[in-house]
């Protein structure tokens, strides 16, 4: 089972808990308790594979761009090439 399966089994569990509690004070530390675990959760299991993902996303976009920037210079060239050496428009 994958660590998000286990953690989506865990927040059941522990609902499954605070639905039985009796008191609020008991209920906000369980709360607060969970939403330390999401938090360790979003910065140790989730962030780094988002920012990685994130990052060759630019890197592919980035060459892309690149490419794009290319084809128009080359067009750019092909035009002036094709211009009689009197005409200068701007």
């Amino acid at each position: 089972m994958g660590r998000f399966e286990e953690f989506g089994r865990r927040i059941d569990n522990e609902v499954a808990r605070l639905k039985s509690m009796r008191n609020f004070e008991d209920f906000g530390k369980r709360v607060d308790e969970e939403l330390s675990r999401i938090k360790t959760f979003l910065k140790e299991d989730v962030a780094p594979e988002t920012e990685k993902r994130t990052a060759e996303f630019l890197r592919e976009v980035s060459e892309k761009l690149g490419e794009a920037a290319s084809w128009i210079e080359e067009r750019n060239a092909a035009r002036n090439s094709q211009k009689p050496a009197g005409s200068s428009k701007s």
